[in-house]
């Protein structure tokens, strides 16, 4: 029984889905909360409602990875055969209907959140994301770059969608005047930080997946383009990234952010130039594997930040 449940949650990938829940919680509590007590307003959006959205949230996301392992047994036998659980631990047919009961129970939720909102389109975002999903799994991912950009624009997602609802909320009690309007920097701020590490980091597995692609006809960047022109791609994002943080950080240093400063330095900044130094020395799938790993690293570090940016978000 342990062993199904424990299968279950290696399925719907359990460590991604508390940096979900994570990221959207910290959003909310750490950066909109501070705003807008500073300038005299509460959160509308009762506590309930806000778990209700990031529930939601997180069933449709582990819908999404239980489809996608689905789909991706045949790779999966030739890339990880260790670590495949769809046709071991849980059958197809099991994995399918948790697929359905999974996006169901979101897309309900997400529909109760859009009624108490007053805002629809929320809605249709909700019923949308899991046929993207469904078709990342049997085509983008199999696409050049098509794959990887759908799941970083989903990544960066996680954070505006905390945004849009809050604000959303917020403007049927009160105008959301230009003061409150501080949160949309740090929403963009954290989207394009999940955008980019996520691209970064989906680009790596390709690398490290590039046997088992080119033997079922996948179409990845390390496929199409080649694996040393694929590295250099991913070596340009990171001295990319590199430049904007430093960019942001250097904003910080003119207003004495210096605990902040020296947060990104420690945990962001010198991980990814030793990332980069790795990437461009890595052979094998094991040193894609490691670069993975330490880019999901930078991706919650940068996440934590958001406890420290609290401190200076209304300085």
């Amino acid at each position: 029984m342990m062993e199904k449940f424990g299968a279950f949650l290696s399925l719907v990938r359990w460590y991604n889905l508390i940096m979900v829940a994570l990221t959207q919680y910290l959003f909310r509590y750490f950066i909109i909360l501070p705003v807008f007590r500073a300038h005299g307003f509460s959160l509308p959006l009762s506590s309930t409602d806000f778990f209700l959205l990031v529930l939601a949230t997180v069933l449709v996301s582990a819908a999404g990875y239980a489809i996608n392992d689905y789909f991706d047994l045949r790779i999966d036998r030739i890339n990880k055969p260790e670590k495949v659980i769809i046709g071991r631990l849980i059958s197809r047919r099991t994995a399918i209907l948790w697929h359905w009961i999974l996006n169901t129970a979101g897309v309900l939720i997400g529909v109760y959140i859009s009624w108490q909102i007053r805002y629809w389109p929320l809605a249709l975002v909700f019923a949308t994301v899991p046929m993207v999903l469904w078709l990342y799994s049997i085509r983008f991912k199999r696409s050049f770059l098509t794959g990887n950009i759908t799941v970083a624009v989903l990544s960066a997602m996680v954070v505006g969608l905390v945004w849009l609802v809050e604000y959303r909320a917020a403007s049927l009690h009160f105008t959301v005047g230009p003061e409150l309007m501080k949160v949309s920097f740090y929403a963009w701020l954290y989207a394009f930080f999940a955008f980019i590490t996520t691209l970064i980091r989906e680009i790596v597995k390709d690398m490290q997946d590039y046997v088992g692609d080119k033997k079922t006809g996948c179409r990845s960047m390390a496929i199409v383009a080649g694996l040393e022109t694929t590295r250099k791609v991913v070596m340009g994002l990171m001295v990319i990234m590199l430049l904007l943080v430093g960019a942001y950080l250097f904003s910080l240093g003119t207003q004495g952010h210096y605990t902040l400063i020296g947060y990104f330095v420690l945990v962001v900044i010198v991980p990814l130039l030793l990332v980069l130094l790795h990437v461009s020395k890595a052979l094998g799938p094991m040193d894609f594997a490691t670069i993975q790993q330490v880019v999901k690293l930078i991706m919650l570090a940068g996440v934590l930040s958001m406890i420290i940016q609290k401190f200076y978000i209304v300085g």
